[in-house]
Order: structure tokens, then C-alpha cells, then sequence
């Protein structure tokens, strides 16, 4: 980056790193940040029926938190390291910004958005295979 740009958008973000099983973040704790990961590894995973569901593992240049940050809302899972892992850390500022300099940077999103939604699809239409259950 360069610019006074390049300069203020990474005063609006950090680099993180966390050890492994460490927790980035807490299902139900307020965040205004997403991240995305540098190096390493994040499994995302919630608490169910006194049970721990793991929902998924994430890899480098992958993201999340995004939901918390973009509407403002307590997260939704808990997310922790696997391995030692550097994230890179983006408030609403930082986003903007990036977007701005890097649209390429916003299609990968929604490209990530859009195949995240098409697994979760697939998995309910498996769950509510052969159940009275109708979902509009």
C-alpha cells in the first residue's frame, strides 16, 4: 500500500497472531471486525444441545466475522485458532478502504459468500430430506 490511503488503511487494521486452540473470538460477544487469515488455520464451531458442533475449518486467505461487523449484530460462533495463526484484522473503516483500493479484494467476498451459502443449502436439503418440515 501506498499513499495516504495505503497509510491510513492500515492504521485501520492489525495483524494478529494467535496459538494453537487459542479463541479469536466468543459466540454471543460483541465485535465490530472481521478477519482474515494471513497464515494457519480457524475452525469455527457452536455450542448446541451441550454439544460443540464444529462447523467448519477455514485456510489462508479465507475470512470471517464478517457477519458481526457488517450488521452490527453479537457473533455467531466461536472461531479458534489451529496451529499457530496470523490473522489479518479489518473494522468497518479498514473495509471500506480495501474495497475501495481493491475491488477484486470485494468479489472474493462474495464468492466466498456465495459458496459458503451453497454448502449450508446443501446441508439443510440433506437434514430435511424425508422431513414433514416445508421451508419457503
Amino acid at each position: 500500500m501506498t499513499g495516504m490511503s495505503g497509510r491510513l488503511a492500515k492504521a485501520l487494521s492489525d495483524v494478529r497472531e494467535f496459538a494453537d486452540g487459542e479463541y479469536i473470538v466468543r459466540d454471543g460477544a460483541l465485535g465490530e471486525e472481521m478477519f482474515v487469515i494471513q497464515s494457519g488455520g480457524v475452525r469455527i464451531s457452536k455450542r448446541m444441545d451441550g454439544k460443540v458442533v464444529d462447523l467448519g475449518d477455514l485456510g489462508r486467505g479465507q475470512f470471517f466475522g464478517e457477519m458481526s461487523l457488517l450488521e452490527s449484530l453479537p457473533r455467531d460462533a466461536d472461531a479458534r485458532a489451529i496451529g499457530p495463526t496470523k490473522l489479518l484484522v479489518l473494522g468497518p473503516g479498514a473495509l471500506l478502504l480495501r474495497i475501495r483500493q481493491d475491488p477484486s479484494f470485494a468479489l472474493e467476498m462474495l464468492h466466498q459468500l456465495s459458496a459458503r451459502t451453497r454448502r449450508l443449502n446443501d446441508r439443510l436439503a440433506v437434514a430435511l430430506e424425508g422431513s414433514s418440515l416445508e421451508v419457503e
